[in-house]
């Protein structure tokens, strides 16, 4: 099931379940926020906790309330809707990577039964898959 519009992308797939978000061209601060919530209803849709951000298309620095909200409403928000800690691939054009790295922007997420959600940065898409697979019940990781 694809979820698309002129800017952003949502597709889910069922094997390994996968919700793959890819940004289509950059986006205005609305539009990010718009695609978080796509991402969520996709999510939401099929329980899958797993997601693939693919950002390479836009390199654009959030406000830091931007930030701020994926953090401390959103993903909270996401956690309560699935009922589990949702991991979050991000993949970014290495420059951007580290700009984000530069500003503490780009950190791993904490870990552990507490935590509102998983989250890391990655330059390649195998990378993130990866990184990924460890957290999939009964094929490579814990629940």
């Amino acid at each position: 099931m694809a979820f698309p519009t002129p800017y952003y992308s949502v597709q889910y797939q069922s094997q390994p379940p996968l919700v793959r978000g890819v940004v289509l061209r950059p986006l205005s601060v609305a539009e990010f926020t718009e695609s978080c919530e796509q991402l969520l209803a996709v999510a939401q849709r099929h329980r899958c906790p797993f997601w693939l951000l693919d950002g390479r298309a836009d390199a654009q620095e959030r406000p830091l309330d931007v930030y701020e909200w994926l953090g401390e409403e959103f993903m909270p928000r996401v956690r309560k809707a699935l009922g589990r800690i949702p991991s979050l691939a991000f993949i970014a054009q290495p420059e951007f990577w580290q700009e984000l790295q530069a500003r503490n922007y780009a950190r791993p997420s904490p870990t552990g039964p507490s935590a509102a959600y998983r989250a890391n940065w990655f330059t390649s898409e195998a990378d993130a898959l990866a990184w990924l697979h460890q957290f999939r019940p009964g094929i490579g990781g814990a629940a």
